[in-house]
């Protein structure tokens, strides 16, 4: 066998993502991490100096990028902020609907909203990254919007920041509530 940490690592953070996608951060098992990985638990602990830090990095090393791929990404990029919004709503919507059941979005909601509603009031390090990520990802859209708002193709009369916010709970608030009832017209309508 040939040693390569970084795909090491990566697998581990993978599996990782999975099972606490799936069984949330305090269910999520090291041993059905370890299995999923192909490791021993003594790479996984190599890597990572315990539960914790395994989670902060999962939000650090994928979810941050997600965001960035996902929204700042296309954001940047677009012209029209409303035109790149619809863009981005409506590659989800697609996203979703191609989703197997048990391991997709209706059936476990936001993995963001997860960590946020179950690990923020229980440790300072999730919900600081947590903060994180919403800020990244509400600053994307506020940015876009202002540029929107140069350009005369978003009204004048909004405040970026505030419909920034108001989409980022929209999209969070329906994916706690498609969770619960398992139907994408929800999602839908309120997308």
């Amino acid at each position: 066998r040939v040693r390569d940490p970084k795909r090491t690592r990566r697998k581990i953070l993978e599996a990782s993502y999975r099972e606490f996608y799936r069984h949330g951060f305090q269910g999520g098992s090291i041993n059905r991490i370890v299995a999923a990985a192909g490791i021993t638990k003594g790479a996984l602990f190599h890597h990572f100096s315990g539960k914790n830090d395994l989670g902060y990095s999962v939000l650090d090393e994928l979810m941050i990028p997600a965001i960035q791929n996902w929204w700042v990404e296309p954001l940047e990029k677009g012209d029209d902020p409303l035109g790149s919004l619809r863009e981005i709503l409506d590659r989800f919507l697609k996203k979703i609907e191609g989703e197997v059941a048990e391991t997709g979005f209706l059936f476990n909601g936001s993995p963001i909203c997860n960590f946020a509603v179950e690990m923020s009031p229980l440790d300072e390090g999730f919900r600081e990254r947590l903060c994180s990520i919403y800020k990244i990802w509400s600053n994307s859209i506020s940015s876009a919007l202002k540029r929107g708002q140069e350009k005369s193709v978003v009204r004048p009369d909004i405040t970026p920041s505030d419909e920034a916010s108001f989409l980022v709970a929209i999209m969070e608030g329906s994916a706690s509530i498609g969770k619960v009832d398992r139907n994408i017209h929800f999602l839908r309508s309120c997308i």
